[in-house]
Order: C-alpha cells, then structure tokens, then sequence
C-alpha cells in the first residue's frame, strides 16, 4: 500500500512527511506549491479544492486534507509506533486539544499572511493585516506555553515523543521565526528540542528547513 502527498518544502505538508517517514510507509511526494505559479495552484486544486497543502492521496484513492486530521489519522492507524495516545489513555484529551488549538489558533493565521487581498481588496490595509496576523501568532504561542509550565517532559505528554511535538517543532520554524519561539516560549523550546533528536525528524527537517537544535 502506498500513499502519495502532495506538498511543498517548509509547508504544512512537512509535519505529514515526517509522520509517514516515522512509520515507515511507503509514499511518493508531489512537489506543489499552493501559492506559486498557475500551474502549480490548478494542481493543488486539482486534489484539495480549498488549494491549500498537504493533500494526502490515501492506498484506497481517498483524500485527506488538514494536517491535524491526517497526524490524527496516522497515529490511531499505527498504535504500534506510539506516536498517539491510545483513545482511553489519560494524555489523549490533551493531545486532541492541543493538536487542534494549533490547527484553528495558529495554523489558520497563514490563511491571512498567505494572501491578505482575499480578505481586503485595499493594498493600504496588507501591511496592517500581516502585523496582526503574527502578532495572534505570538499571542497564540503565549498561550500555549503558559499551559506547559512545570511539566516533567522531555516531549510534550511526557516520556513519548507523539505527533504534537512534530506538529509544534515544525511549527516553530514559521513566523514569528524560530529565534522569537525559543526565546518566548521556553517550556516548549525543550520538548521541541528534544523531538528533533530524533534521527527521522532531523532528516526531515533538513529538507525543509534550516535545521536549528
């Protein structure tokens, strides 16, 4: 069975390019890129009408889209792996809530930065639209880290790395940047950290990213 994900380098796609290499799953990896040229938005739409990466072509031809939904997704399909908590396990609660804040409160803020003029047609109104885009970001990783503050780690649940710490440390690479994200948010810095120790997670992230532990 394979499964074919399109995405582009440093996008959202990465987190699901990670996940499939942690389980081991065969795959193939569609290059596109859902705000570049015609060509490559008409491919995008082609398999996510919304436009927007990662897509995820399932073995039975299925689609998936949302990033959170396909870790999700992933994660209760390979248990083995532990890469999710189990349905009954006292860390799933927040495993759900959080992979999901992220996805809503933070995630959906590049629906603005992405593309300013679909939400006002004035160019004089972007720049302000961008500004207030990061600075939710940054509000949004204030929040989230507070909620962190005196747990045992060393990964987000605890002593297992799970698809929220792959979802966070991929996340901290985007604005307000990676230097901002460890110096404001130092209970996640160290789970973040941590995850990208792991060999798979380093690989992958030296494809999209400037890797920086």
């Amino acid at each position: 069975m394979s499964y074919t994900l399109y995405g582009q380098s440093g996008f959202g796609s990465t987190c699901v390019e990670a996940a499939l290499e942690l389980l081991d799953l065969d795959y193939d990896f569609e290059e596109a890129n859902p705000i570049g040229d015609a060509e490559n938005r008409k491919l995008v739409r082609s398999v996510n009408p919304v436009g927007q990466v990662p897509a995820l072509i399932l073995p039975d031809d299925d689609v998936m889209t949302e990033s959170a939904a396909i870790l999700i997704y992933l994660g209760d399909l390979h248990p083995e792996a532990g890469l999710a908590p189990a349905v009954d396990a006292p860390e799933r609660a927040e495993y759900l809530r959080w992979l999901l804040f992220l996805a809503s409160s933070f995630y959906a803020t590049f629906t603005i930065s992405d593309g300013p003029e679909r939400f006002h047609p004035d160019p004089a109104t972007h720049k302000t639209l961008l500004f207030q885009a990061d600075e939710r970001r940054k509000a949004m990783w204030r929040v989230m880290d507070d909620a962190w503050k005196g747990k045992p780690g060393p990964f987000l649940l605890g002593e297992q790395m799970s698809m929220l710490d792959v979802y966070v440390s991929m996340m901290s690479y985007w604005d307000p940047r990676r230097d901002w994200f460890i110096a404001n948010c130092p209970n996640l810095a160290g789970p973040v950290r941590a995850t990208e120790k792991n060999p798979v997670i380093r690989e992958v992230w030296s494809r999209n990213y400037d890797l920086v532990v």
